[in-house]
């Protein structure tokens, strides 16, 4: 990992991340199928953080390179199997803001990403992504989105807290959104089972709580 900051101001700064990481590859539960390898990821980031008066605002833009990415897939006799499928690429975009003025704070988050295979999937791998050589087949085109990564993402939780008799209370309001899915990389198979729907969430609580010294 590599880790540039600039420090614009007492209350701003900037920074510039490379970071690799790899997984290591394995041998799949059903003897009949072969290994798997590692795969790696390569991740570029700008982001900026900025404070002041009890603000915050905290983002980034990012592109994530993973090659040879592993895929977990449901087989025969209902074992799963691992594949490696190619190159893959993330691009995307996360925001963090946040106030906070005697005992109220707001925060809220979210992020958007699009993620897609870059090479073709095939049912025979070879360096080539070539789905056309004998006995293969393709299993998904290039620019496929990746499986069970929702494009967007968001959450607000607002909160005050105030005494009550020697007691701190609080309330607090929560919600969170997550966007729908693709439940497989391959279409057959995501036709078959359809895509995961996005969903919200919230919640209320109310509460009090003391310390002892």
């Amino acid at each position: 990992k590599l880790n540039a900051t600039y420090k614009i101001s007492d209350d701003a700064l900037i920074y510039a991340t490379w970071s690799r990481g790899f997984r290591p590859g394995g041998v799949n539960r059903r003897g009949s199928l072969p290994p798997y390898g590692a795969d790696e990821l390569d991740n570029y980031e700008f982001g900026w953080k900025y404070g002041a008066n009890g603000f915050h605002v905290n983002g980034a833009v990012y592109q994530e390179d993973w090659n040879n990415i592993q895929l977990s897939f449901l087989g025969a006799n209902g074992l799963s199997e691992v594949r490696n499928a190619g190159i893959a690429r993330i691009r995307g975009i996360e925001l963090d803001i946040g106030y906070r003025s005697g005992g109220f704070s707001f925060g809220t988050g979210a992020s958007y990403n699009e993620a897609e295979i870059r090479r073709d999937f095939c049912a025979i791998a070879n360096p080539q992504f070539d789905c056309t050589t004998p006995g293969n087949a393709l299993l998904a085109a290039a620019g496929s989105r990746l499986p069970v990564t929702p494009k967007f993402k968001g959450n607000a939780v607002a909160r005050y807290e105030f005494p009550l008799g020697g007691w701190d209370g609080h309330v607090q309001f929560a919600a969170n959104r997550t966007s729908g899915r693709r439940s497989d990389l391959r279409p057959v198979q995501n036709a078959i089972k359809g895509n995961l729907g996005g969903y919200t969430t919230a919640d209320f609580s109310i509460g009090v709580k003391q310390d002892d010294a």
